[in-house]
């Protein structure tokens, strides 16, 4: 409340707007990719995750998790 509607904008808006957006919009899901072929991502042992509902659907304290090579 009480921000600017383009207050949060990664990548700017209109005129201005940053030219590598799109080939950053591309790399991320890339990096995740890659990631996910490579290392498991493992739960803190013990933490129950909770949903804060805005827009979309999140974790509402965050989700610790631990990364391990897959395979071991």
């Amino acid at each position: 409340a009480g921000r600017h509607h383009l207050a949060f904008m990664p990548f700017g808006a209109g005129p201005r707007k940053c030219i590598g957006n799109n080939l950053a919009e591309m790399e991320g899901p890339l990096v995740l990719a890659y990631g996910a072929q490579r290392f498991d991502f493992r739960l803190a042992p013990g933490y129950q995750p909770e949903l804060e509902v805005a827009i979309t659907l999140r974790p509402k304290h965050g989700m610790p998790m631990s990364i391990h090579p897959r395979g071991a």
